[in-house]
């Protein structure tokens, strides 16, 4: 059943957002096409002024079909967890034999692997927006740093990078949680449901500016300990920076944790449908 469930969001995701990972691929291929038709140096003013306007329009709807495709991933991510699970279609869905563990799973699951899709695609429209002279020299360049990097990094380097990507899966994670979390307690109320979960998360966000704040505060009025943590940081810089990427995968993992087990409870023993 689970498997059915993912089957169906990914089915609802794919009519949603591939045609707007075509579109990234196609601005790219527009692109790609106008550099074609570069003007010469000593070409005629008026043939360069047409070539940079077409050049840079291209340019920037490509730019912005990309942010409009990261953007529409997210929100189509919080439309099905809000329709499947606390509007008409979570009258059916609820009296399926899936848990509601089970439930989060597979919107999880589906939103992540869009999310992954969404960077595919934007990773091949650049590849087609370099095609040719510009796509070699740029391939160079990267194996070039990359081999500098690995060569001056040695195993931390890899281990960086590892760490990176579990980071950057975990805040996938996390952020879609969030967003299952502000829904659900939005849910808590027969009223003005939406608006509760808006208010929900902008209360979270007002949280995190007085924890920073507080803490910017602490940091003016400790300088002495900071400036000793500054000089630990100069004299072990792979282990301070192992240490900061895991401390930031296990602060996101734990408030990961925290919003699946409230959204699941609520899920669970809070279920408001009316």
């Amino acid at each position: 059943m689970v498997r059915k469930l993912i089957k169906y969001d990914f089915q609802s995701y794919f009519r949603l957002l591939f045609p707007v990972q075509l579109i990234i691929i196609g601005f790219a291929l527009i692109n790609r096409l106008v550099q074609f038709f570069e003007p010469a140096s000593d070409a005629a003013e008026a043939a360069s002024t047409v070539y940079n306007s077409v050049f840079v329009s291209t340019l920037v709807l490509y730019i912005l079909s990309i942010f409009v495709c990261l953007v529409m991933t997210v929100i189509v991510g919080i439309i099905r967890f809000y329709q499947g699970m606390y509007t008409n279609e979570g009258y059916l869905n609820h009296t399926l034999p899936v848990t509601p563990t089970q439930h989060i799973f597979a919107k999880l699951l589906t939103s992540i692997i869009f999310c992954l899709g969404a960077d595919l695609a934007i990773f091949l429209s650049f590849i087609v927006i370099t095609a040719g002279e510009v796509n070699i020299e740029v391939f160079k360049a990267f194996t070039y740093l990359a081999g500098r990097y690995f060569a001056n990094a040695g195993f931390n380097g890899a281990l960086y990078v590892l760490e990176f990507i579990l980071f950057g899966i975990v805040s996938v994670v996390f952020l879609f949680l969030k967003l299952y979390f502000c829904i659900s307690v939005g849910q808590l109320v027969k009223r003005k449901k939406i608006l509760l979960a808006f208010g929900v998360f902008f209360g979270i966000y007002v949280a995190k500016q007085i924890i920073g704040t507080v803490f910017a505060i602490f940091v003016a009025l400790n300088l002495d300990f900071m400036n000793q943590i500054g000089d630990w940081i100069n004299s072990s810089p792979n282990v301070a920076f192992h240490i900061f990427f895991c401390g930031a995968i296990i602060f996101y993992g734990l408030f990961a944790l925290i919003y699946f087990l409230i959204t699941k409870h609520i899920m669970s023993k809070k279920l408001n449908l009316t």
